[in-house]
């Protein structure tokens, strides 16, 4: 019998399911308490969103409800999954995500504008705070400018503690609970006439929302799809953050895009995701006994995706570790060779519905910081692969244009 590895994911991080296959497409393990099977490459990608799998019941309580919440999208199968992702789908189209685009364009020129009456700023809290600032109004969500911050600073505890046992989880639960309180609160007072939300709008859809059965979804339930619309935009702020470190250390690249080059921005933004992914892994449980690429699972079972090591895979990705957005510049990857946010498909399958979203927010990012004067000061710009999820330890600092130009004049 294999051991359990569960701590050994833990203390490891994003290495430890290519470290564990060594290069194999599947390999039999336990996790969780329960015989699993780890998978990666292009065929462990295809086997994951195989339907004989499900994902209720795939992720610990702990864990799922702190980052998702009660009766989310990413714990249901079938008709009740195809129904609440088109909840999400029917928010995030592509005129819906050009506006926020456009909203986030707004709030960098305003960011960064203010950038020169600071010495320093710390690019991963300002782009907590202009994410935000673009998506709450975007969303539908009434919050005025004094409840930003705040709204801001828990969506983001929730998100950088959900898989990190000790302090950093409990104010995560913390601040889970309160912005769970918040969102409910939302929820109903648009049912009850008490808030106003624009038509279309993440709020509005999310309060009028039903089951299968054509019951309205409770006000927790509701409140979860308002949140897993709002938080996974937030969440692009760690992207954010490696987009820093990378134009620093990547001078050419940020001329580039300072320029104009679209086909550059999209390259970049491509490349954080593949090189500095958000999670390690993804689960999923087998309705029935079954194969999974050699190995016998019963039903139950784990099979977990390595997204980490598939992102970094030598045989699909040449010097794995290198930052090189050149690889984006030539003919279409394959889809299951990179799979930061899941892969199959968003429409009827368990991908990322908001990955649209990330690429925008993203993009609208990397060109704002290529074009505003800045300087990057001497800092720890490393980043601990045991933790999850990971993060420039200095936050990436940045020096505005007046300082950075007094710094130019004393040399």
């Amino acid at each position: 019998m294999h051991r359990d590895r569960t701590i050994e994911l833990l203390r490891t991080g994003y290495p430890w399911a290519a470290s564990l296959r060594a290069g194999r497409p599947a390999v039999a393990t336990r996790l969780l308490g329960r015989q699993a099977v780890v998978v990666g490459g292009p065929a462990g990608v295809r086997r994951f969103y195989d339907p004989r799998l499900r994902r209720k019941g795939s992720l610990p309580a702990p864990l799922g409800l702190l980052l998702f919440g009660p009766g989310t999208v990413h714990g249901l199968d079938d008709a009740e999954h195809r129904l609440r992702k088109a909840l999400a789908l029917g928010v995030i189209t592509p005129t819906t995500v050009a506006a926020l685009g456009e909203r986030a364009e707004r709030e960098w020129a305003v960011a960064t504008a203010r950038w020169t009456e600071r010495q320093r700023v710390v690019l991963f809290d300002e782009a907590v705070q202009v994410h935000t600032a673009a998506v709450l109004p975007w969303a539908g969500v009434p919050a005025g400018a004094g409840e930003l911050p705040r709204r801001a600073r828990q969506l983001a505890a929730v998100l950088d503690g959900f898989a990190t046992p000790g302090p950093a989880y409990l104010r995560a639960v913390l601040a889970r609970l309160r912005i769970g309180r918040w969102a409910k609160g939302l929820v109903r007072g648009v049912r009850a006439g008490r808030v106003h939300a624009p038509d279309g709008s993440a709020l509005q859809r999310a309060a009028d929302a039903t089951d299968q059965r054509g019951t309205r979804l409770s006000d927790a339930a509701a409140a979860t799809a308002l949140l897993n619309v709002v938080r996974p935009t937030v969440a692009v702020a760690w992207f954010v953050a490696f987009a820093g470190k990378a134009l620093h250390e990547h001078p050419e690249w940020r001329e580039r895009i300072a320029g104009g080059d679209a086909e550059a921005v999209a390259a970049f933004v491509h490349e954080v995701r593949r090189l500095y992914p958000f999670v390690p892994v993804l689960a999923a449980r087998a309705r029935e006994a079954q194969d999974v690429l050699g190995v016998r699972i019963p039903r139950g079972g784990l099979v977990v995706l390595d997204v980490h090591g598939t992102d970094h895979d030598p045989a699909h990705w040449p010097e794995p570790d290198r930052f090189d957005p050149g690889r984006f510049l030539g003919p279409p990857v394959d889809p299951d060779t990179l799979v930061p946010q899941g892969g199959g498909d968003v429409t009827t399958g368990h991908r990322c519905p908001g990955e649209d979203v990330t690429l925008t927010m993203l993009a609208v990012a990397v060109r704002a910081l290529a074009r505003a004067p800045h300087a990057v000061p001497a800092q720890d710009l490393g980043y601990d692969l045991t933790r999850v999820p990971t993060l420039p330890r200095s936050g990436v600092v940045l020096e505005a244009a007046r300082v950075a130009a007094a710094a130019d004049g004393s040399r």
